[in-house]
This record gives structure tokens, C-alpha cells and sequence, in this order.
């Protein structure tokens, strides 16, 4: 397993609506009464109707390791997008990032796959947003990785372009294995289409703000 662990992107201020948010998925996991949250604030793809379900699913998660890999993704790659957008445009970006995955994800439910009745939680398409606008706005930085078998193995790194691109392709794969009823297990409950949705939002958005937004400042500070 290949898990990253840290960007070499800059940044020059303090990602406060990152922390927010990575808080606030953590106060929600954390709720003694989560099961009845999740059964009341998940999404359920053939009940989009109840609008408010695009929005709380993405602070809900299926269990710790889902919210845990979650909210390692970004910590690395939210605080970078914080800083390029500014703290307000990041939170309305996030948000319509997890907009945006949800209804990829809705349209794909009900349409192609056997999972318009089982509810979806994560942040994944949120994040996905995050990472699309990470890989525009960085497309220099280096991802550090660490793969683990077993045991920690020594850490190495990655273009963000070469990082983040397998995980597209990752999720391409799986896409395709779902539309196809290849398949199997959890691989067939995965909002793939989530992610996918969530990405191609994130990377538009940032490639809009590159060519329309003010220049970033220069900066010679690491992270």
C-alpha cells in the first residue's frame, strides 16, 4: 500500500477553513448517536429530493479507515488550495466539489448502476475537488509517499501530476469495472463516480482560476 505523507508545495498563510473541516468530519464520527446520523443524513441516491443529503453525506464516513485516508488527503492537498483561492472561496468551492460528486454520482445510480437505494457517505468527492484544483494549481510539487509492507519502507517522491494521475487512472479503472459488472465486493460499492465528478469539477475550476485570477506571488518558502 502506497500512502502519501506530505506535499513540497508552498503556501503563505494559516489553512484555517481546512482545519475547520477536517474537525468537523472528525466531531461527526465521533457522535455517540453516528448510526442514526448516518441513517438519517446519508444519501440515497433515489431520494435526491431531500436536498439537505448532498451536503451532510460529505461529512459522513463508512468507518475510521475512510475517514482517516480522507482526511489525510487533505490535510496535504487542502491547505494549498486554501492559500491560492482564499479561505471563503475555498469553503464555497469545497462545498460545490461534493456538490458536484454527489449529483455525478446520483446521475450514475440511477442510470447505469444497482445503486440507487444504498446510501452513500464520504467526503470523497469533495476531496477529489480539492485534489483536481491542487493538480492545476501545482503541477510542480512533489508528493512524498511512503509504501507500506508490513513495515514502513523509506519514503520517496512523486510529481503531483504522476501522484494524482494513477489515482485518476485508478478510478477510471474501477468506473469501468462497475459499468461493466466486473465488479466485485466492496470494489462494487464504491462511489467511483463520486470521485470522478468531484475531480473534473476541481480541475475546471482551477484551470479557470489560472487563467482569469490575479497571479499568485512568488514565493521561495517550503513546506
Amino acid at each position: 500500500m502506497i500512502i502519501p505523507t506530505g506535499d513540497s508545495a508552498p503556501r503563505r498563510t494559516t489553512p484555517v477553513f481546512n482545519y475547520l473541516l477536517i474537525l468537523a468530519n472528525i466531531a461527526v464520527f465521533q457522535r455517540p448517536d453516528y448510526e442514526s446520523v448516518v441513517i438519517g443524513y446519508a444519501l440515497k441516491p433515489d431520494q435526491w429530493m431531500d436536498i439537505k443529503t448532498l451536503f451532510t453525506s460529505m461529512f459522513l464516513h463508512g468507518g475510521l479507515l475512510h475517514l482517516a485516508f480522507n482526511m489525510l488527503f487533505l490535510w496535504i492537498v487542502g491547505d494549498n488550495v486554501e492559500d491560492r483561492l482564499g479561505h471563503v472561496p475555498y469553503l464555497v468551492f469545497y462545498l460545490f466539489a461534493g456538490l458536484a460528486g454527489s449529483v455525478a454520482h446520483i446521475i450514475m445510480a440511477l442510470q447505469f448502476l444497482n445503486m440507487a437505494s444504498i446510501p452513500t457517505v464520504g467526503a470523497s468527492g469533495a476531496i477529489s475537488g480539492v485534489m483536481g484544483a491542487y493538480l492545476v494549481f501545482f503541477p510542480g510539487a512533489r508528493i512524498k509517499m511512503r509504501l507500506w509492507l508490513i513495515i514502513f519502507l523509506p519514503s520517496f517522491k512523486l510529481p503531483s501530476w504522476g501522484a494524482i494521475g494513477l489515482w485518476v487512472g485508478s478510478q477510471v479503472v474501477l468506473g469501468y469495472a462497475q459499468l461493466q459488472g466486473q465488479a466485485k465486493g466492496q470494489e462494487a460499492m464504491v462511489a467511483v463516480f463520486a470521485h470522478l465528478g468531484g475531480f473534473l469539477f476541481g480541475f475546471l475550476v482551477g484551470f479557470l482560476v489560472r487563467l482569469f485570477g490575479k497571479p499568485q506571488p512568488r514565493s521561495d518558502s517550503h513546506q
